[in-house]
């Protein structure tokens, strides 16, 4: 049994994310996210240290909110992580009261 050593909670959703590579929108699943950062499953994710536009949707309105991130995580086939540099105050909102669902 591995031990969590996350600073911070992670929900783990699935739902649609844009993100931009070569002046294109790339449709993608995020799949886990929190106030610091989002996992986007993507076959073909950008390189370590590559920052990245990004529309998140979130909620139970299923809005898209706009955010900017670096790449800390590339795996090739099957995704990237991403640490938030810049997050929509209503996006950081809603991760706020997902996080605080407690099932």
């Amino acid at each position: 049994m591995t031990q969590n050593t996350r600073r911070i909670d992670r929900i783990e959703l699935v739902d649609e994310v844009y993100f931009e590579a070569n002046h294109q929108e790339i449709l993608a699943r995020w799949t886990d996210i929190c106030l610091l950062g989002v996992f986007v499953q993507t076959m073909d994710p950008l390189p370590k240290g590559e920052q990245v536009k990004l529309r998140l949707k979130l909620g139970s309105d299923k809005k898209f909110y706009r955010a900017v991130g670096v790449v800390r995580h590339s795996l090739r086939w099957v995704g990237m992580g991403l640490e938030f540099t810049h997050l929509h105050p209503g996006a950081r909102q809603t991760i706020e009261s997902l996080t605080s669902v407690k099932i």
